[in-house]
């Protein structure tokens, strides 16, 4: 009888948990990719056909999606909260509905005001299914001490998002138009992201994997509520500054290095090495970087940041300095996503969890909204080598302020 019962204690406590975690990762993954594609990447594609149809200059339609990302951070904390109360399965279901509602409405906006709303609608959604929320659903699902890897795991396909999306975006733009592209990708929403959403695991579930599962993090002790406050405070700090950098350069990659002296060939040549830049940090993270606190990894990503503008300040103007720029921003960048969700969880735990997200997500996007327009003016008025002085020490004050949370 013993025996008899080992199969099935076995698939009760190790092969299903295990499945459904790995079921949990794949379903975010693609929602992830199709979230940020839709909801944030093709906006820069689409942006051109866009205000040329609406009557509006692209300086306006950039400063309308930049006051629809404030529109986000404010939306953040407070579906960090919900999602806490209702959990992540619930809240990103309802967020994927949204979200085809808003890219509907964006459709057929007919001027300024109708993309102003549009885009604040959309953004304000975003909120409800994109990274910060799957971190939580992962935290859910997994508990802490696995929730770690599964978050890299996640990542890693989410990093897809602008390799996908951009090209996509910009052939249905030419074929079909920019609101019937909007129209498809709503459909995605309700057809691919409700579907996978609804298959995550509910909150009263008891679905933390047991071995055999994703390979278990090393147990790193919580902080004592005591030190919650001051840990929030320079995580808030450190990881608005670094947002603040990747922000702009994100948006204003070609300007910047055009104004450096590149031509925008060599700029845009450079630029393609920072995607497998990210793939690379990401999977580093995944195999080894489990054994370390993510604390540390962090701050490694402040410093790689500043790195990357001391490269292109003292190094002579060209493409070899333009690449060696690109791979440190991409490896920045590709942990930024990943840290942003572990640290938390390793400093604080899961209770909670999905309220710090938002908190801090708010103030991250409410420092960084307005990065790309900054860097702009910067450009004009200061130069590009003091603008990038200015970048290397908003990116060294980031890993400054990470150097300051307590760890235990």
């Amino acid at each position: 009888m013993a025996r008899e019962g080992v199969c099935p204690l076995f698939c009760r406590k190790f092969l299903l948990p295990f499945i459904a975690l790995t079921r949990a990762i794949l379903a975010l993954g693609v929602t992830q990719i199709i979230g940020y594609g839709t909801l944030y990447y093709a906006f820069g594609v689409m942006a051109v056909p866009l205000t040329a149809d609406l009557g509006v200059s692209l300086p306006f339609a950039f400063g309308a999606f930049s006051a629809a990302l404030l529109a986000g951070g404010a939306v953040a904390p407070v579906a960090g909260r919900t999602i806490d109360r209702y959990g992540a399965r619930r809240v990103m279901a309802w967020g994927s509905a949204g979200s085809a509602i808003a890219l509907v409405v964006l459709s057929q906006a007919g001027g300024a005001v109708g993309l102003i709303l549009a885009l604040i609608l959309c953004e304000g959604v975003a909120a409800l299914v994109l990274y910060d929320a799957a971190f939580a659903a992962l935290a859910q699902a997994a508990g802490a001490a696995r929730a770690r890897r599964a978050i890299t795991l996640m990542t890693l396909m989410g990093g897809f998002a602008s390799t996908l999306f951009w090209p996509l975006t910009h052939v249905m733009n030419e074929n079909l138009g920019w609101r019937e592209t909007l129209l498809i990708f709503a459909a995605l929403h309700v057809f691919v992201c409700l579907p996978l959403h609804l298959t995550l695991p509910r909150l009263s579930e008891d679905t933390a994997p047991a071995k055999p599962g994703l390979a278990t993090a090393p147990h790193f002790p919580t902080l004592p509520v005591a030190r919650h406050g001051k840990a929030m405070l320079w995580l808030a700090i450190g990881f608005s500054l670094g947002g603040i950098v990747l922000s702009a350069l994100g948006a204003q990659w070609v300007p910047t290095l055009h104004a450096l002296g590149l031509t925008e060939a060599a700029a845009v040549a450079a630029g393609t090495l920072m995607g497998p830049a990210q793939v690379a940090v990401r999977l580093l993270d995944l195999f080894f970087g489990v054994l370390r606190h993510p604390l540390g990894f962090a701050i490694l990503s402040g410093a790689a940041l500043a790195l990357a503008f001391v490269v292109l300040l003292v190094a002579p103007v060209g493409l070899p300095a333009a690449m060696v720029f690109a791979a440190l921003f991409g490896v920045a960048s590709g942990s930024a996503s990943i840290v942003r969700g572990t640290v938390p969880l390793c400093l604080f735990g899961t209770e909670g969890y999905a309220a710090r997200l938002g908190t801090l997500a708010g103030w991250r996007l409410a420092t960084s909204a307005a990065a790309p327009f900054a860097l702009s003016l910067s450009l004009a008025g200061l130069g590009a080598n003091v603008t990038l002085a200015l970048a290397c020490g908003i990116a060294a004050g980031s890993a400054l302020a990470l150097t300051q949370v307590p760890r235990r």
